[in-house]
């Protein structure tokens, strides 16, 4: 699996913040410092950090559209199911996840 990358441009912060972690966690296992335990704190990798703030920053989101509303949702269904699962497994939902909110489109907040 390749690491996601590209330029995310939306309106909305809470988006934009969740297009980027969902990047920043889709880095392949084992780079630099990604999985290293307590690399942001006590007992939490860098990843677990990229999945805390994306789906923080998803849940704060309150002015999307029906059809985006429903794929945010179902990112969130991802991110949940997928957050305590092994590396590898968390990396692939969080590229999956970056694809998906790509094509999503939220007003400003």
């Amino acid at each position: 699996m390749d690491y996601v990358s590209g330029d995310d441009v939306t309106d909305n912060t809470h988006l934009a913040e969740a297009i980027d972690m969902t990047r920043e966690g889709s880095a392949q296992p084992g780079s630099t410092g990604y999985d290293e335990p307590d690399s942001t704190g006590q007992g939490v990798t860098l990843r677990d950090s990229c999945f805390y703030v994306a789906i923080e920053e998803l849940e704060k989101i309150q002015s999307a559209p029906e059809e985006s509303q429903q794929e945010i949702d179902r990112v969130l269904r991802m991110l949940r199911e997928a957050q305590h699962a092994d590396n590898e497994r968390r990396a692939q939902v969080m590229a999956e996840a970056h694809k998906i909110l790509q094509d999503v489109w939220v007003p400003p907040a």
